[in-house]
């Protein structure tokens, strides 16, 4: 029985050594592949009584729930700050180099006054004044539609995310399915798939996950809406906002928009409801108050034939809307005899031209703190500072989800060093079995030889 058991032994360790080089394999094969957790061997010892030797327990996939929770909880911000940077980024060069956009705009407009003042009975010059007022109501109508464009791409990437959320709803409750049929290496393969599809989707939304007992993932969204049960899974839907006809996320038919704060889609919703409407009413409001200005100024003064009141741009009655409202008076843009220079009506007076010249400087907006161009500078620098903060942040937030990585690979992921170890460490494990088998089988046949002898 002694020889017969060490034949058993070696026979076992032969077998868990090959098993070992196998797991190995598998972990060096799988070295770039994205969610792969790294594999151990778990041997248990088997009783003299039984055969002796060694078994394979499992191959078991090294995690740490707590770090994958934590890159979890990190990530939506990360992406949610990347939506606004990138979205941003497009905005700001929208709003052009300083000199040739909207400010440029305004000191042609009012160089043209001042040119006209030096002469206010030439007419080249009203002509200069007519095109220059329509290049600034065409430069703010301009700007205008840049920022609906800028509201109806986020929009659009805003649909796309919810469909990417159903989308990978629909597999991780696919996988909840596989897990809790599969066995050994199968389940944890598929919960590497499954590790992959939660983090992808917690880019997109501020998602909670609940682990379940088969190594599955219950998943839920917002205010603890349920978005994956088991296999099950519960879409969100696409709703319509009034008027603006910009999507809103329903669940189970209630309108929760406002629940996704973070993520992709949170930070595309920050966009498009907070940060380009925030944009839009400070250009409405110049383009208002240059409006309202220049109307006063100049329906108070008498035009080359001697007529007073002339608009010179359409009348606004709101800001709500004027920068893509903005447009020159249609009558006094077909004839430029009727722009006023005058304050008076007599030949040569020149106080109407000179007065709208001035307000290049005048601080006549928001309640006489700033200039027509202060108020331009300070939407570009609100951009611009919204742009920056947002690339900040999410340099910052890229950061620590980079560390926790880094620690959750220091446990979970392969090291070709390590498992050139344990390669070597299986290697001569099989070979030491190998040898111990053909001493005992040489042993076995001497004993067979001497019992056939006598």
């Amino acid at each position: 029985m002694g020889l017969i058991n060490t034949l058993s032994a070696a026979t076992s360790g032969l077998a868990a050594a090959e098993y070992g080089l196998n797991v190995t394999g598998q972990n060096i094969a799988n070295l770039n592949t994205v969610g792969y957790a790294r594999r151990t061997v778990d041997f248990v010892e088997v009783p003299p009584g039984s055969g002796g030797g060694v078994a394979v327990a499992q191959a078991r996939a090294v995690r740490d729930a707590l770090l994958e929770a934590r890159i979890r909880q990190q990530f939506p911000a990360e992406e949610q700050q990347g939506a606004i940077a990138t979205s941003l980024a497009i905005v700001e060069s929208s709003l052009g180099t300083p000199g040739q956009s909207i400010d440029g705009a305004l000191g042609a407009l009012f160089h043209s006054f001042a040119t006209l003042a030096l002469d206010p009975t030439s007419s080249v010059s009203r002509d200069s004044v007519v095109l220059q007022g329509q290049q600034l109501a065409r430069a703010f109508n301009s700007m205008a539609v840049s920022f609906a464009d800028a509201q109806r791409s986020a929009d659009g990437d805003i649909r796309s995310g919810v469909e990417q959320i159903n989308s990978l709803a629909t597999q991780i409750a696919a996988l909840n399915t596989s897990i809790g049929n599969a066995n050994g290496a199968d389940a944890e393969t598929l919960r590497d798939q499954l590790g992959v599809a939660l983090k992808s989707l917690s880019g997109l939304a501020d998602v909670t996950v609940l682990q379940r007992p088969d190594g599955g993932a219950d998943v839920s969204i917002g205010t603890g809406r349920a978005l994956v049960v088991g296999g099950n899974t519960y879409a969100l839907g696409i709703g319509s906002a009034g008027i603006s006809g910009f999507a809103t996320v329903t669940s189970g038919g209630v309108d929760i928009t406002s629940e996704i704060k973070r993520g992709a889609v949170g930070g595309l919703l920050e966009v498009r409801d907070t940060l380009v409407p925030g944009y839009q009413n400070r250009l409405d409001q110049l383009a208002f108050g240059v409006a309202q200005q220049v109307n006063a100024l100049h329906t108070a003064g008498y035009t080359a034939t001697g007529v007073s009141g002339q608009t010179f741009f359409t009348p606004l009655t709101t800001a709500a809307g004027a920068a893509a409202a903005l447009a020159m008076d249609p009558t006094l843009a077909g004839n430029s005899a009727l722009v006023a220079g005058s304050l008076t009506g007599a030949s040569g007076d020149n106080q109407t031209a000179k007065a709208i010249a001035n307000l290049a400087d005048a601080r006549v907006m928001t309640g006489g703190t700033a200039s027509m161009s202060d108020v331009w500078s300070q939407l570009v620098y609100r951009v611009g500072s919204d742009s920056q903060t947002a690339q900040a942040r999410q340099a910052s937030g890229q950061q620590m989800v980079d560390q926790i990585t880094k620690l959750l690979d220091q446990v979970s992921g392969v090291s070709l060093d390590e498992e050139a170890a344990s390669m070597l460490k299986f290697q001569r494990a099989y070979q030491a079995n190998a040898k111990l088998f053909m001493a005992a089988d040489s042993m076995m046949t001497t004993l067979m030889a001497m019992v056939g002898v006598a």
